[in-house]
């Protein structure tokens, strides 16, 4: 087994420590998200319910001016405590702006505020991860990152945000949002003013969540394949020339897939190199990666040129 492909099997070990932890941080959101919720209904219950339910008449009574207030200042406050994107902080001030009539009404925006913010977090989360990732995969190539290839923000930016199979990330994770917000507001109407207990309600957000939590995931991990993809590209072509060639290298265990099997220690020029083509993510979850590919006859000069550069595959 080469040096890279040594490497190789580092990096997706690596790469999976790190998922594990970034999965860990949307679960904690969306766990943070339902119980919120689920504190939201209960307080509504618990003020409002006569007998078996919440009545249609109660739900229609006009709301209190302090509920509003105290609302809107939760929207506001929501928005100027983080820095969240530009698409996030519109949709959380759009409870800042519009006007609520009944306690229903006000009901299904405190439930949709909690989860634009769960989303507004999230989409944060899943952003500072795949700029790491970046950051992650050239020093993993054993670039002398900050020397060799400098790179700026709005780089980063521009891969990060790039489409993949004609998608923005982050507009696929706020149409999931729009779904789950619609989903919720409209299923806790029909619970509230039907007399069924909250509780029938939370064993359904907490089902429906969890499908989308894994959606979640694997947007997110099959995103961040493809930008460590872009990142490795562009080191290689910087640092080896336009001649250069890569070696794909599968994870070859029970769950690798047939795609990435038939990919495995292929070779091909790395100005071909195209995320979901010849180089992962091929398909969601793609724990595949790249490494240079050096010709025999080249690699004892590749290595003596850097030597004492290298530090466990990092360039130091």
């Amino acid at each position: 087994m080469s040096y890279w492909e040594d490497r190789a099997k580092e990096i997706i070990d690596e790469e999976s420590k790190s998922d594990y932890e970034i999965a860990q941080e949307i679960q904690r959101i969306v766990d943070e998200m339902n119980e919120d919720i689920e504190n939201e209904i209960n307080r509504f219950y618990t003020r409002y319910a006569i007998n078996e339910g919440i009545s249609f008449i109660e739900a229609k009574k006009k709301i209190d001016a302090v509920d509003v207030q105290m609302f809107q200042q939760k929207a506001k406050q929501y928005v100027e405590n983080k820095d969240f994107s530009e698409k996030a902080n519109a949709e959380l001030r759009a409870y800042n702006t519009k006007m609520y009539v009944s306690r229903e009404k006000l009901l299904q925006a405190q439930l949709g505020l909690i989860v634009t913010y769960a989303y507004a977090q999230i989409e944060q989360s899943m952003y500072n991860y795949m700029e790491s990732a970046y950051y992650r995969a050239l020093e993993q190539q054993a670039g002398i990152l900050g020397e060799t290839l400098q790179v700026s923000i709005n780089d980063v930016k521009t891969i990060v945000f790039t489409p993949f199979e004609g998608h923005k990330w982050s507009t696929r994770l706020w149409s999931d949002m729009d779904v789950v917000r619609r989903h919720v507001q409209k299923t806790t109407r029909h619970v509230l003013l039907r007399g069924r207990h909250p509780y029938e309600f939370v064993k359904d957000l907490r089902k429906d969540t969890g499908a989308t939590t894994y959606n979640m995931k694997r947007l997110l991990l099959t995103e961040t394949a493809r930008v460590q993809t872009l990142a490795s590209k562009r080191h290689m072509l910087e640092e080896h020339g336009a001649d250069a060639e890569y070696q794909f290298v599968a994870k070859m265990d029970s769950k690798t897939t047939k795609t990435c099997r038939s990919l495995n220690d292929k070779t091909f020029k790395v100005k071909d190199m195209v995320p979901g083509v010849n180089a992962p993510p091929m398909h969601p979850f793609c724990r595949s990666a790249v490494v240079p590919h050096i010709d025999e006859n080249r690699r004892d000069k590749f290595f003596e040129e850097r030597k004492g550069k290298y530090f466990g595959g990092v360039v130091k």
